[in-house]
């Protein structure tokens, strides 16, 4: 089986997904909301086994009171494109702490992280490629 590299993976998915429909969402998102965790976010995403990295876009939708679909939205060179995953988690205080996986051709992308009214921190990882998103509100 060839080795592909999670960002020859996310540009792959990334390229079959819709923007169009991302900044529908986009647009549609609130820039802070009273639970914490949905509506818009903006910051970088960096591989921590390469250079590769870039600016990130997210709107997190609430599917329930601990359950959300995550829609990205990543830039790397000159592409981008998006990618959509479930996360699910839990409350301590302020902070919502959740985990999430996705398979995108055959490699399971996991991810974690905590997310705070004004901030979300996350790792990525798969059996090519670990890094992390780093976001705030915008």
């Amino acid at each position: 089986m060839k080795s592909w590299s999670l960002g020859t993976v996310l540009a792959l998915a990334l390229a079959l997904c819709g923007c169009s429909s991302f900044e529908s969402r986009w647009n549609a998102a609130p820039s802070t909301s009273a639970d914490g965790v949905s509506g818009r976010w903006i910051g970088t995403w960096q591989n921590t086994n390469n250079a590769h990295g870039g600016p990130l876009q997210a709107v997190l939708i609430a599917k329930g009171s601990n359950d959300f679909s995550a829609y990205f939205y990543a830039g790397w060179g000159k592409r981008s494109g998006t990618f959509q995953t479930p996360i699910q988690g839990s409350r301590e205080g302020d902070t919502f702490r959740f985990t999430g996986s996705k398979r995108v051709f055959g490699v399971k992308i996991k991810t974690s992280g905590a997310i705070q009214p004004y901030d979300f921190n996350a790792f990525y990882d798969s059996r090519f490629d670990s890094g992390t998103f780093t976001l705030k509100r915008p």
